[in-house]
C-alpha cells in the first residue's frame, strides 16, 4: 500500500510540474505585467510567468481535493475507486495544495517588475498590487493550511469538529476564484473564464449530489428502524 501511494504520488508530482510548465508557456505571449515597460523581453519576466502559471496549478490542484472530498462522503466513485483510495488522495492533494500556492506567491519575490515584498504576500491587503484579491489569496492560504492540519488534529478536534473545517473549503474555493479573477491578468482570456466557470459548476454539481445522497441515506435509516425494531418473537 505504501509503495502503490508512493507511486501514484510521485505521478501527481510529475503531472502537476507538467502542467506548470505548459501553462508557462502558454501566458508567456500576454505581457500584461503591472508596471511592465512595454517592449521588455519575455526572458526578464520569467517569475511572473511561473506565479501565474503556479496560481492555475495551484487552483487546479485546490479543485482536485473539494471534488474527491464530495466524492468521498456522496460516494459518487463507490464500485468505480475505492473509498480509501480517493480519501488518501484528498488528503495528499491538500498538501500539494499548500506547496503550490506558496510557489504561486513566493515565485514573484524575485520578480524585479512586480517588486513585491514578502510582507505583502504573506499580510491580507498589505500588497501594493490589487490589495484586496491579493488579500484573498492570503487568506485561502492561511485557511488551506488550517484545514491540511486538520487531517493530523482530528483525534483531538473530534468528527464533528474535523468536518467543521472541512466546510471552510467551500469558501476556500470561492476565494481562489475571486482571487484568480481580480488578480489574475489572464482574467478576461476565455480559457481562463472557462476554467473558473467548468471547476464551479463541477463543484456546484457535486455538491448538490452530496446533500441528495445525504437525504437518501437519512429516509432509508429512517425506514429501516421501525423494521430493526420490531423483531420476531
Amino acid at each position: 500500500m505504501k509503495s502503490s501511494t508512493l507511486v501514484v504520488n510521485g505521478i501527481l508530482f510529475a503531472a502537476a510540474v507538467g502542467v506548470g510548465g505548459l501553462a508557462a508557456v502558454g501566458v508567456s505571449s500576454n505581457p500584461d505585467l503591472p508596471g511592465s515597460p512595454a517592449g521588455s523581453m519575455a526572458s526578464v519576466h520569467i517569475y511572473w510567468y511561473l506565479g501565474r502559471a503556479g496560481g492555475f496549478v495551484a487552483f487546479g490542484l485546490l479543485f482536485a481535493s473539494v471534488a474527491l472530498g464530495l466524492a468521498v462522503s456522496s460516494r459518487v466513485f463507490d464500485g468505480l475507486l475505492a473509498r480509501p483510495w480517493v480519501f488518501e488522495m484528498h488528503q495528499f492533494l491538500s498538501l500539494f495544495v499548500l506547496v503550490a500556492i506558496l510557489f504561486h506567491a513566493l515565485i514573484l519575490l524575485p520578480d524585479p517588475y512586480a517588486q513585491f515584498r514578502l510582507q505583502e504576500l504573506l499580510v491580507p491587503f498589505e500588497s501594493h498590487y490589487r490589495a484586496f484579491a491579493v488579500g484573498v489569496g492570503v487568506i485561502v492560504l492561511y485557511g488551506s493550511i488550517i484545514v491540511s492540519a486538520s487531517f493530523w488534529m482530528k483525534g483531538l478536534i473530534g468528527q464533528r469538529g474535523w468536518r467543521a473545517l472541512h466546510y471552510l473549503t467551500f469558501l476556500l474555493f470561492a476565494g481562489a476564484i475571486v482571487h484568480g479573477i481580480m488578480a489574475g491578468t489572464d482574467s478576461r482570456e476565455p480559457w481562463a473564464q472557462w476554467t473558473y466557470v467548468g471547476a464551479g459548476l463541477a463543484v456546484l454539481f457535486l455538491t448538490f449530489f452530496r446533500i441528495l445522497a445525504s437525504r437518501r441515506i437519512q429516509r432509508q435509516s429512517t425506514k429501516l428502524s421501525p423494521e430493526q425494531a420490531v423483531r420476531p418473537a
